[in-house]
């Protein structure tokens, strides 16, 4: 069964690019949902039960039709992502008007594909099977695989998990109720059967509950530090998917500051075993010389081990060796190879840095519509600089058409996951009126945001201000301040302004031919190289 949700008002007002004064009569889309077709489940995922909340974000044009949709929360599942963008491309809205002109408009929705249990009368053996008795788990094991595809292998494998131990069992049945094969769906129940035979001190279920904690997944709060003491029983024991997940939390700081010699220590142990992420993960340490001294021999080593293994991390890592040389010889056929493989896996820094490398041209020809194409994915996943990126794409019109509204909702997008390269752009489109109203207020607040985050861009637009008083009291002592802290961070427009300061005498600073050669200078050659570099380690 599908249910169909509009998302809040409160969403479509903060995503509208027409932003006008309190004077202006302005009316909102108005959705006419019979001319909607029910989105159809796709066959695929109704026959593996796939259910989930997908949130869209979509464009209603003037002519009332959808011009532009994407995803901003994905349900999990690619089938029912799509289905649910094509659902809302096919809507009819009544669009926006600003004293009675249609406006472009941004809309946000959620649809709920919520499939309709199957009733199922409780068993008799399941309150037995939950004391512990091995015949009555069993059976209850039977009755939930009936008539599945692999009902006879299933009872091998149940007796085998009742021949280690109870608590084997009772995990290898959290398992199947945990992903609906073998057995109903049924996460709720899964959890039960997996704390119980962690309780009972079964090492891969022990696992299984830290990373529920680890990352506030099946109804847990987050809680890094208890899942650290779940995964420490569990690695007691010698599971290796525990020691690499340790290694994890040290390695990303969850618990305290990042300890990359304790993370190496980890994945060093999960490594023996063959353990794939754990070859990832410490080849990674190696190749970057982070808590164990730089080894490019055995970073390649390592990561070749995970990357025959189709582990995506690995292979980005590997084309960034093949890039720089690092313990090989410079081979860009090599690393641009790993480097869509990686990307077509689904890896979001592989598709980030392709995309980069594809419209700036770096060890690639110029191709800016396939940028395109590799920032909606990364977007469409609700990653903060692929929202930003895909923004920039739309306000430059470079791989699309020009369009100051789609990108002022990319970059709302971005900005509420606190990318402060959007927060600078987006306040530069309400500064100059693109895409809607001007609102200097707003461009304000958010460069004073992006400043938070440490954001060049952000930092010179807002000096500006403050040198012209506009919007702000003038400060020109604030306002070189500020062009000082961006041209620090390597920010070209803010070292023109330095060079332009010290050549004229202004900013309050004292004519200095030098140092303004020095700082056009700069600026000249930071401005030939690509604003970014897509394959630095």
């Amino acid at each position: 069964m599908l249910r169909l949700l509009v998302a809040a008002p409160l969403i479509v007002a903060a995503l509208s690019p027409a932003i006008a004064a309190a004077e202006v009569n302005q009316t909102p889309a108005i959705a006419d949902f019979s001319s909607c077709a029910k989105p159809e489940w796709p066959k695929e995922a109704l026959r593996k039960e796939q259910s989930g909340k997908v949130v869209l974000s979509f464009l209603i044009g003037v002519d009332g039709t959808v011009a532009d949709a994407r995803v901003v929360t994905s349900s999990g599942y690619q089938l029912l992502d799509e289905a649910a963008a094509d659902g809302i491309r096919k809507c009819r809205f009544k669009p926006a008007t600003v004293d009675g002109v249609p406006q472009q408009h941004w809309q946000s929705m959620q649809y709920v594909w919520t499939l309709e249990p199957k009733p199922r009368a409780p068993s008799v053996y399941l309150p037995v099977a939950l004391t512990g008795d091995r015949d009555a788990l069993f059976a209850l094991s039977q009755e939930y695989g009936k008539g599945t595809p692999n009902e006879v292998d299933d009872v091998k494998r149940m007796l085998e998990a009742l021949s280690v131990s109870t608590a084997a069992a009772e995990f290898e049945l959290a398992t199947r109720l945990y992903n609906g094969r073998g057995a109903p769906l049924n996460r709720a129940e899964a959890l039960t059967w997996y704390q119980l035979s962690a309780n009972a001190g079964y090492a891969p279920a022990q696992e299984r509950i830290g990373a529920f904690l680890d990352y506030g997944t099946m109804g847990l709060q987050r809680d890094s530090n208890a899942a650290m003491a779940w995964y420490l029983k569990a690695a007691a024991q010698g599971d290796h998917n525990a020691e690499n997940a340790i290694g994890v939390v040290y390695h990303n700081g969850r618990i305290g500051p990042r300890d990359y010699a304790k993370a190496a220590e980890w994945y060093q142990k999960a490594v023996t075993s063959d353990h794939t992420w754990a070859q990832a993960n410490l080849g990674r340490l190696y190749m970057r010389g982070q808590g164990v001294e730089r080894n490019p021999a055995e970073a390649l080593r390592l990561l070749h081990l995970a990357a025959d293994k189709n582990n995506h991390s690995a292979e980005l890592d590997l084309a960034l060796m093949y890039f720089n040389g690092l313990g090989v010889s410079v081979n860009d056929v090599t690393g641009m190879n790993l480097l869509r493989r990686a990307a077509t896996g689904g890896n979001q820094s592989a598709q980030l840095r392709l995309a980069n490398a594809l419209n700036y041209g770096v060890r690639i020809p110029v191709n800016h519509g396939e940028a395109v194409a590799w920032l909606r994915q990364v977007a469409n996943r609700g990653n903060g600089a692929g929202l930003n990126n895909l923004g920039y794409a739309y306000e430059s019109g470079r791989g699309v058409p020009q369009n100051y509204a789609t990108a002022r909702g990319l970059y709302l997008q971005a900005a509420a996951k606190d990318n402060g390269n959007a927060e600078a752009a987006l306040g530069g489109l309400y500064e100059q009126g693109r895409g809607g109203a001007v609102d200097l207020d707003k461009a304000i607040t958010l460069y004073q945001s992006a400043i938070g985050h440490n954001n060049a861009d952000g930092m010179t637009r807002m000096a500006r201000l403050q040198e012209s008083g506009q919007g702000v009291p003038q400060d020109i002592g604030a306002a070189r301040a500020l062009y000082e802290r961006a041209a620090a961070l390597n920010f070209p427009a803010a070292m023109r302004r330095l060079a332009q300061a010290y050549h004229l005498g202004e900013l309050g600073l004292e004519a200095d031919p030098a140092k303004a050669e020095e700082w056009r200078q700069k600026a000249h050659e930071l401005s030939a190289r690509p604003p970014v570099e897509p394959f630095t380690i």
